[in-house]
């Protein structure tokens, strides 16, 4: 009786619940997801980030983000990074990105509570890979310092796009 009486009160909002999360189960289109944690918050200008995923498809396209998780500890507003970018075929592409953690006031923007903010940043949309094969992504901080403080993870996410 009493289960009975919970599942009828209750299930407008356990359908709803349910439909959001099929919903947004079946649109995640991520192609590629990887996420490196850096030993004690800390990275060094010399650590070398990389990321490695096979592309087949070289007709769709995609979106290209990074994903950062910094805590409190990190003292500057931004993070500057360079990309090195490798091909199928021994081409590679370099590239600078800037991505703002934090408003001029020092407010952190991002997701969290607590020590930790997580942000993603788009870095590029409507990429297409010319040729199929290894392509690997290569990280560095570009920031004045030799250690940053306070960076907990890089990641990249990688989302192909809905036609």
């Amino acid at each position: 009786m009493i289960v009975r009486c919970f599942l009828f009160k209750h299930t407008p909002k356990l359908a709803i619940l349910a439909f959001v999360l099929l919903a947004t189960a079946c649109s995640t289109n991520v192609f590629h997801n990887e996420t490196v944690h850096l030993k004690n918050n800390e990275w060094k200008s010399t650590d070398t980030l990389f990321y490695s995923f096979d592309s087949k498809d070289t007709l769709a396209t995609y979106d290209f983000y990074f994903e950062i998780r910094n805590t409190t500890d990190y003292d500057m507003q931004n993070l500057y990074l360079f990309i090195t970018a490798y091909y199928p075929g021994n081409t590679f592409s370099r590239d600078t990105a800037e991505c703002i953690l934090a408003a001029p006031d020092g407010k952190w923007y991002g997701k969290g509570m607590g020590k930790h903010k997580d942000n993603r940043f788009l870095f590029r949309k409507g990429v297409k890979f010319r040729k199929s094969g290894n392509h690997i992504i290569a990280v560095n901080q570009a920031m004045r310092k030799e250690t940053l403080k306070g960076i907990a993870d890089v990641g990249i996410l990688i989302k192909k796009q809905e036609k």
